[in-house]
């Protein structure tokens, strides 16, 4: 009899189900490891920002769309480098574009005074020194703020 196996119970004894919840043991190695992971995929992206995309898409950390790379950033904004975030979010190609969008779509502005928006705003980043590139995140933290 091969469908032993796809049991749950034989007999009163209970077989290991598959889709078990780890041990917490197991479930604090995987956080360790993913943690290492992203300490890594920040290096590499503060270093060059597509190879560290490509490292933390590789290694299942982060989704391949602007609102997943929009909400990492936001996440670890503290270990990202400011500048390399500016430029990357300034970049005039579609992605990162797109990334900008809902990098500013997923921060509220309510209640803020001008000046703690554009503090909150610019909390992640820096501006890229080119004027074409401030130019178009400036707009889009006006059409949020408004």
């Amino acid at each position: 009899n091969n469908n032993s196996s796809n049991s749950t119970s034989s007999g009163g004894k209970h077989e290991r189900n598959p889709s078990h919840r780890p041990a917490f043991s197991e479930r604090f190695e995987l956080q360790k490891k993913q943690e290492q992971v992203v300490k890594t995929g920040v290096i590499r992206f503060n270093m060059k920002p597509k190879k560290g995309l490509a490292y933390l898409r590789q290694h299942g950390i982060l989704g391949d769309t602007p609102e997943d790379l929009a909400a990492f950033l936001h996440k670890h904004k503290r270990q990202l480098n400011k500048t390399i975030v500016g430029d990357y979010l300034g970049e005039h190609h579609d992605f990162n574009k797109k990334t900008l969008y809902a990098y500013v779509d997923m921060m509220s502005f309510s209640g803020m005074s001008f000046d703690d928006g554009i503090r909150h705003f610019l909390s992640g980043f820096r501006l890229p020194g080119e004027a074409q590139k401030i130019d178009r995140m400036m707009e889009k933290f006006a059409d949020q703020f408004c």
